[in-house]
Parts: structure tokens; C-alpha cells; sequence
């Protein structure tokens, strides 16, 4: 408990997966149960101690998140029935947009906290995402989006220019193509794990 309000820290994406790589930024956010407290002013409370986690994860080398998407930002330091809103926004919406937001936001895995919390999302998530035909369309057309890092012949198609030019991104063109596919497939059939081994 913060000042009587029960509180869980949240990872989103591959954090929220096991799947943090040695190179990674923070994709964390913060749920809440105000309990009696409206949830502008349990907000209040919790912003200073989430913004002072995100700079000490900073310091020990997670950087911020360049998106922002960090638990001292209040868009992410939602009650519960706040995370619900934009779950179900998010599936009913058609926006490519909010499709991005729901492959990053519905990998979340609670890491310290009420874990209960956490828990009750994930319900309210499985029971939108089951019975949600649209939405799992869109997420299969999503995952499929990503080809196999293969040229015409047998040589691999490396990046085009930049500053990795002639190079494999690993997590765009090799994990993804795994993690995307669980990821449908877990959401479709209730299965409650995030990590891609555990989902298939």
C-alpha cells in the first residue's frame, strides 16, 4: 500500500514476455485500486513515486523509454477499470494505431505489488480478446506482416541503409515472426502466459 491505496508496477512488451534483451529500454506502467479515492487524485499520489523508479531504473542502466510508455507518465498510471477502458478501446478500435498499442500493452506481466490486480486484467482481457473474431484478424494480419529475413536464392535479406545497413535485425525479422504467431494464438484460445515458449 501508497498512502492506502493498493498499487501493482507493470511490464509491457518484451519485459512483460521474459524476453528483455541485453540492449532495452523501459515499457512499464503502473495499475491501481483507489479504493473509495477517485482515481485523478490516487493518480496524484502515485505519479512522484513511479516518476522516482523510472529515473533509478535509468541510473541502472534501463534508459527511459524514448515513447514515453513508463509508469510516471500518467497516459500509463491507470486504475484498473482505466487499464479496462482502454483494453477494450483498443479491441474495438480499427486504427492501425491502436493495434500497435494492443501488441505492446497485452503483453504485461506483473512485477511487484498487488499481482491481483494484474491478474483481473488479464481476465478481462481474455474474455474480450476470445470472443473477438475482428480482433483476431487484424492480429493474424499483423503477425503476418513479417517475412523471413530470406533473399531470392539462399542468401538473407539484410537491412537496406541506415546505420546497420547489411545487417539482420534479430527481434524484427527472427523473434517477432514467433512472438507475433503465440501472441494470436494465446489470445484467441485464453491462454493466460505472455512468454512465446510458454504460449505455444
Amino acid at each position: 500500500l501508497l498512502d492506502g491505496i493498493r498499487w501493482c508496477w507493470l511490464a509491457f512488451g518484451s519485459e512483460g514476455r521474459y524476453e528483455q534483451t541485453i540492449s532495452t529500454d523501459q515499457d512499464n506502467g503502473l495499475i491501481f485500486d483507489a479504493d473509495g479515492m477517485t482515481a485523478e487524485a490516487a493518480r496524484a499520489k502515485l505519479l512522484p513515486f513511479a516518476q522516482a523508479v523510472n529515473r533509478d531504473l535509468d541510473a541502472c542502466g534501463f534508459p527511459l523509454c524514448v515513447g514515453n510508455i513508463m509508469g510516471g507518465n500518467p497516459q500509463w498510471c491507470l486504475s484498473l477499470d482505466e487499464w479496462r477502458g482502454k483494453f477494450d478501446f483498443w479491441i474495438a478500435d480499427t486504427d492501425p494505431q491502436a493495434l500497435l498499442n494492443a501488441v505492446i500493452f497485452f503483453d504485461f506481466r506483473p512485477l511487484y505489488g498487488e499481482e491481483s490486480l494484474a491478474a483481473l486484467l488479464r481476465e478481462h482481457l481474455l474474455g474480450l480478446t476470445q470472443v473477438n473474431s475482428r480482433f483476431q484478424r487484424q492480429l493474424a494480419q499483423y503477425a503476418l506482416e513479417t517475412r523471413p529475413p530470406l533473399g531470392l536464392i539462399s542468401d538473407f535479406a539484410t537491412e537496406d541503409g541506415g546505420e546497420f545497413k547489411g545487417t539482420l535485425d534479430l527481434k524484427k525479422s527472427g523473434a517477432r515472426l514467433f512472438t507475433d504467431a503465440a501472441r494470436v494464438l494465446a489470445l484467441a484460445t485464453g491462454v493466460a502466459h505472455t512468454n512465446t515458449a510458454q504460449r505455444l
